[in-house]
C-alpha cells in the first residue's frame, strides 16, 4: 500500500524550508556565518522575516539544520567514494575516502569552516549540535576501518600501555562510534588516523600548505601514505598527482 498523499500545503512548506536552508548556505559562502540572518534570508526570498519563525525558532536552529544538511552531503559523498572500490577492499576504501574528504573540503571551504573550523562564538548549543553530527563522519570512516581490522588486524597499543584516563576516554568514544568489536588500542589508532586526516585537510583548506610548498597534492598524499602505513594498507597513488583538489 502506498503512503499518505502529500498535500499541496505540505509540499509548499517543505519547498520553502529547503529554500531557507539553501539561501542560508549561499549567504554563508558569500559572506561568512555572520551573514546568515533572518532579515537577509527574507530579503533574498522576498518574504517577511516573521515567516521564517514558522520553521525555526531562532537563528541557532537554522544553523543547526544547515550543518546537518552539510554533514549529510559530506557523508553521502564518502559512502559513494567507498562504493567505487567495494567492501572487499576496506583499506582502499579508506584511501579513496581520505581523498574525497579533501576534495569536498576544498570545494566547500566556508562549509568546512562551519562544520570543522573554530567553534561558533554564539554559544555552546550550536557547536554542541554540530559536534554531535561529527559522529556521522567518524562512523563513515569507521565502517571500512572496522572491516579492515576484522580482515587483517594491524598493530595497535596493548591495553597495558594505555593510561587509566586515556583508556576510559577510549571506552566512551568506542561506545559513541559503535566500535564494539575493536580493542581500545585500535580505537586509539583510528583517532590518531583521523587526527592526521583532519589536520592535513585544515592546513590545506586554510592555505597553510600552499604558503610553504607549491605541490599541495604531494604533501597530502604523504599524509595518506602515512595513514596507510599505520594500518598496513597497500598505498596506491592517485591517477593524477598534479596540483589541485
Amino acid at each position: 500500500m502506498g503512503g499518505r498523499a502529500v498535500s499541496r500545503r505540505e509540499r509548499l512548506r517543505a519547498e520553502l524550508d529547503q529554500d531557507l536552508r539553501a539561501t542560508a548556505r549561499r549567504l554563508l559562502v558569500a559572506s561568512g556565518p555572520e551573514a546568515v540572518a533572518f532579515t537577509a534570508i527574507a530579503r533574498e526570498l522576498s518574504i517577511t522575516p516573521p515567516a521564517i519563525y514558522r520553521y525555526y525558532a531562532n537563528r541557532d536552529e537554522l544553523i543547526q539544520a544547515l550543518a546537518h544538511d552539510l554533514v549529510t552531503e559530506l557523508v553521502q559523498g564518502l559512502h559513494a567514494a567507498a562504493a567505487t572500490v567495494g567492501d572487499q577492499r576496506p583499506g582502499q576504501q579508506i584511501l579513496v575516502m581520505m581523498r574525497d574528504f579533501r576534495a569536498w573540503s576544498l570545494r566547500n571551504r566556508a562549509e568546512f569552516a562551519l562544520l570543522l573550523g573554530t567553534p561558533m562564538p554564539e554559544g555552546r548549543v550550536v557547536s554542541g549540535s554540530i559536534m554531535q553530527d561529527w559522529m556521522w563522519l567518524a562512523k563513515a570512516f569507521g565502517v571500512p576501518f572496522e572491516r579492515l581490522w576484522q580482515q587483517r588486524p594491524f598493530e595497535v597499543p596493548a591495553d597495558a600501555e594505555l593510561s587509566r584516563e586515556l583508556a576510559a576516554q577510549l571506552d566512551l568514544y568506542r561506545e559513541q562510534i559503535g566500535f564494539t568489536a575493536l580493542p581500545k588500542g585500535a580505537v586509539l589508532v583510528f583517532f590518531e588516523c583521523w587526527s592526521r586526516i583532519y589536520g592535513a585537510t585544515c592546513l590545506d583548506v586554510y592555505g597553510h600548505f600552499s604558503m610553504a610548498v607549491p605541490d599541495v597534492v604531494s604533501v597530502y598524499e604523504r599524509m595518506c601514505q602515512g595513514v596507510c602505513d599505520m594500518l598496513g594498507i597497500d598505498y596506491e597513488p592517485p591517477a593524477n598527482t598534479a596540483g589541485g583538489p
